[in-house]
């Protein structure tokens, strides 16, 4: 079903976090597969979720779930002990989404969907949302918004600066505001960016500390802001935003991924009535809503 329309277009936003983007990657799987929404106006992908987006676009479903329950869980990928490349990027791009399940490019090109893949400045914190109209390598782009600082490290040139991940500093607000600003009036939110325990808060402030003005301000920024509701003059927005999740940020284990490949899935079925509705009829711009989605499942406990 594709959902283009009149009355404003419509937006799907997947907030990346790492390996806990399976649960992204099951509910756009699920989208597509069983409930049939296959052409939004707007996706908006970032860090983990970036691949899945695009591969979403592109039309390579199957894609999506073979990356996530059959080629991440590597050594090759993740391992603990390459302390100074913790998450390998390079292999994942280069090995894994070019050649063992190759992103169709073609297919990309032609898509009606208009995609934007959010990459960070290294030097200003600021984000900017790589489109079709960049013409740059998607491949490229995916290897920008995964590179995690301490992770992977790599900062790579764009634009006459250096760019990285883009969940660092950013916000699903600000990736709201920017479906807004491209004329999207109902918006389907994916939230799989990690929960902020005091630990992982402090290891960001200590890494702001160390960092250029601008991004430091983005990195407080981003920590202290909560993500739970966002708000959107004149848009209608469905969040979905899972309570907890089987996987971590840097989990390699297969059991785990595929346990929140499939609940992300399970959302999205237990949702399809709701889905359809949303995506289907054209809502009154004066009367925005926000309707906030948590799932969890019962014996999933986050690393």
């Amino acid at each position: 079903m594709a959902v283009h329309g009149h009355e404003g277009k419509v937006a799907i936003i997947c907030a990346g976090g790492g390996m806990r983007s399976a649960h992204g990657a099951g509910f756009l799987y699920a989208l597509a597969t069983k409930i049939g929404i296959l052409q939004p106006d707007i996706i908006i992908g970032s860090s983990g979720n970036a691949g899945n987006v695009l591969y979403y676009s592109a039309g390579q479903y199957e894609s999506i779930k073979r990356i996530w329950l059959e080629l991440l869980s590597t050594p090759k990928f993740i391992s603990p002990w390459r302390f100074w490349k913790i998450m390998d990027v390079d292999y994942v791009v280069d090995e894994v989404l070019k050649h063992q399940e190759p992103l169709n490019i073609e297919a990309l090109s032609k898509s009606p969907i208009e995609y934007f893949i959010p990459v960070t400045s290294a030097k200003t914190g600021k984000a900017h949302y790589i489109c079709r109209h960049d013409h740059i390598d998607p491949f490229e782009a995916m290897r920008i918004t995964k590179a995690l600082p301490v992770f992977f490290g790599k900062r790579f040139p764009l634009f006459g600066s250096l760019y990285f991940d883009g969940e660092i500093g950013q916000t699903v607000q600000g990736h709201v505001a920017h479906a807004v600003a491209h004329g999207a009036q109902r918006i389907l939110v994916i939230d799989d960016t990690p929960n902020s325990n005091e630990l992982s808060k402090i290891l960001m402030e200590l890494y702001a500390l160390m960092s250029p003005e601008g991004l430091r301000e983005a990195i407080i920024r981003d920590v202290s802001t909560t993500t739970t509701c966002v708000t959107a003059p004149g848009a209608t927005l469905l969040c979905v935003r899972p309570t907890s999740l089987p996987a971590s940020t840097s989990t390699r284990d297969k059991e785990k991924l595929r346990h929140a490949f499939e609940q992300g899935a399970s959302e999205a079925a237990a949702m399809e009535q709701e889905l359809h509705e949303f995506f289907a009829k054209p809502l009154p711009v004066s009367k925005p809503r926000t309707r906030t989605r948590t799932k969890a499942l019962a014996t999933a406990q986050a690393e």
